[in-house]
């Protein structure tokens, strides 16, 4: 995008830097982070409306301006930060209130990549979106998703996208480019559909966003040469160096940034303009606490990254991938979104301006977000047939005996199947030591049910479910007794969405998350609040969940190895096949 301003605007511009007209804004003596030159030096910005006027070093005594703020050479003026690749559904509430959150850290610009949204409800998800996105203070582009459902013909989605889909999207002025090609595998193999969404994304010039974890060598190159420009499913050094090295641009999140000698080896790249952050999913519980891009620029730096570099790689170097020319920078014609820091190690952010008006002082908002009418097709995505808690024990295709029966065992963020002898009497089997998980089609498609076994989940009694389940997002629960499981489904139904914790049949964590059973239009610290006791919960169920994304929601995503359970059955993500969860029995 070029820069976008009438000539109008342009004219009044050049009248000011001449001292023919006032500036709206001077905001004299900051010390000015150049992302261009990676310099910081005293300077004054003259902000003209919308715009950056003029940078001017030394006295501006004399200089025409409605208004004057001295900052005393106390404070950093920094490029307001840009997120390149975020899912807005992870914060679990709508733009509103995620921009309401994200501003007091600083973030200015986000390309936000609706795809949840979209697994529930298709093209229409990614218009309620744009549309719930249009009006903030922040500015929010849209990924148009590429990959719905992940993996074709393993999981009911609530919608299917094709290439014609995303032509209709692309042309809409939302659109920032095609969203992380998740489907790797399916491009390399030349499958018709996904190749033709990426050639629909080539012939509109956009900006593709890619998803390829571990992929190397050539079939990285043929991966490449599709069109993809960057990548945040990195989980190394070795492996981030491969793809900056091919032109990728490779997108930090907080996983990698931690990773054990990361920084070091970073700091040994002589040019690092491949390098960005990115938060990608971040839970309401942590964004209000920890905050967002600000978070992590502040472990960066802590973790012994150069300040300038790791602001560059919030700044800069995503509004170039972006393409979006006119942020991204403190210059001359360039949007006036900017950030006064008050240091360089905790980015404590003082205020944030954006279009030149001030939008966040003495982390407080200055503006009021409205909220806007949601049509019921978006609250009302919880389609489901009653259920029984019969429904939700393993059948047997004999009536007393033993069968040999796959288990689901999660290993950190993995899954392997593994097989073990269960009890069978009166054509049920026994779970013996393991937890029952079930995943529930929720859209109103088919009905698809699938009842399994699980363990490592640490579950000891009760049971957890949540219609939060990536990517297809249907009811996932796990439960020791079939009757909490049944209470938890229908606790699901009555809000349209969420998680629940049920203990012999009382309701003891709930989460309201009735936008296409994904998000709330309350505050993030109300939404904060229950998440928080929805884990407490879980923990004194026994189960062990320390990553940021509650584990439940999780163990659908057909996309991480090596197993997981979808409505059509076990899925065995390393040969790309569906199994059933009986092997064999024995009367």
């Amino acid at each position: 995008m070029r820069m976008s301003y009438a000539k109008a605007i342009l004219e009044e511009l050049i009248d000011v830097c001449k001292g023919v007209r006032y500036v709206t804004l001077l905001l004299e003596n900051c010390r000015l982070i150049n992302v261009f030159t990676g310099e910081i030096y005293e300077a004054s910005i003259g902000v003209y409306k919308d715009r950056i006027a003029y940078i001017a070093e030394g006295s501006v005594e004399g200089f025409k301006a409605l208004e004057r703020i001295d900052l005393k050479n106390k404070f950093y003026l920094s490029p307001g930060f840009i997120d390149s690749h975020v899912h807005i559904e992870s914060s679990m509430v709508t733009p509103r209130r995620f921009a309401e959150t994200v501003l007091i850290h600083g973030t200015t610009c986000v390309a936000a990549d609706p795809h949840e949204i979209a697994n529930v409800l298709g093209v229409r998800g990614v218009e309620v979106m744009a549309e719930l996105s249009r009006n903030l203070p922040l500015k929010i582009y849209l990924w148009i998703p590429t990959c719905i459902p992940s993996v074709p013909g393993i999981e009911t989605a609530g919608a299917e996208l094709y290439s014609g889909d995303i032509a209709s999207m692309l042309r809409e002025d939302y659109a920032i480019g095609l969203g992380e090609v998740m489907d790797y595998l399916g491009l390399l193999k030349l499958d018709r559909r996904i190749l033709d969404i990426v050639k629909v994304g080539r012939a509109y010039g956009k900006v593709i966003d890619g998803h390829a974890p571990l992929l190397s060598g050539r079939l990285l190159d043929g991966y490449i040469s599709a069109g993809i420009d960057a990548d945040h499913e990195v989980f190394s050094f070795e492996e981030a160096l491969e793809k900056a090295r091919r032109g990728l641009y490779v997108k930090i999140r907080r996983y990698l940034l931690e990773s054990s000698g990361f920084i070091d080896k970073v700091k040994r790249i002589p040019d690092k303009s491949r390098l960005l952050l990115a938060t990608d999913d971040t839970p309401p519980d942590i964004l209000e606490y920890e905050g967002h891009m600000d978070s992590l620029l502040r472990r960066a730096v802590e973790l012994g990254l150069d300040p300038i570099d790791a602001i560059q790689a919030a700044t800069i170097r995503p509004a170039i991938h972006l393409r979006l020319n006119d942020i991204g920078a403190i210059a001359p014609g360039r949007i006036a979104d900017m950030v006064i820091l008050e240091d360089l190690k905790d980015f404590r952010v003082k205020r944030v301006y954006v279009d030149g008006k001030l939008i966040v002082d003495d982390r407080k908002l200055t503006v009021h977000t409205e909220s806007k009418p949601l049509p019921s097709d978006v609250l009302n995505t919880v389609k489901i047939d009653r259920l029984s808690s019969s429904d939700l024990r393993v059948k047997a295709p004999i009536t007393d005996g033993y069968v040999e029966a796959r288990i689901l065992r999660v290993k950190g963020l993995e899954t392997e199947i593994f097989v073990d002898r269960l009890r069978v009497e009166q054509g049920i089997v026994d779970p013996g030591r393991y937890a029952y998980i079930a995943v529930i089609e929720r859209h109103g498609r088919h009905g698809g049910l699938t009842v399994g076994f699980i363990d490592g989940v640490g579950l000891k009694e009760g049971a957890i479910a949540s219609t939060v389940a990536h990517d297809s997002h249907n009811i996932v629960v796990v439960g020791r007794d079939p009757d909490d499981m049944i209470s938890a489904i229908e606790e699901l139904r009555k809000i349209q969405g969420g998680y629940i914790a049920v203990r012999r049949g009382e309701i003891l964590a709930v989460v309201k998350l009735p936008i296409a059973g994904l998000m709330s239009d309350e505050p993030i610290s109300h939404v904060a609040s229950e998440l928080r006791r929805f884990r407490e919960v879980e923990s004194m169920l026994g189960v062990v969940d320390p990553y940021p994304i509650p584990m439940i929601s999780l163990l659908a995503l057909p996309v991480i190895p090596h197993a997981r359970m979808t409505d059509k059955g076990i899925y065995d993500v390393d040969k790309g096949i569906l199994l059933s969860v009986i092997v064999g029995c024995e009367s």
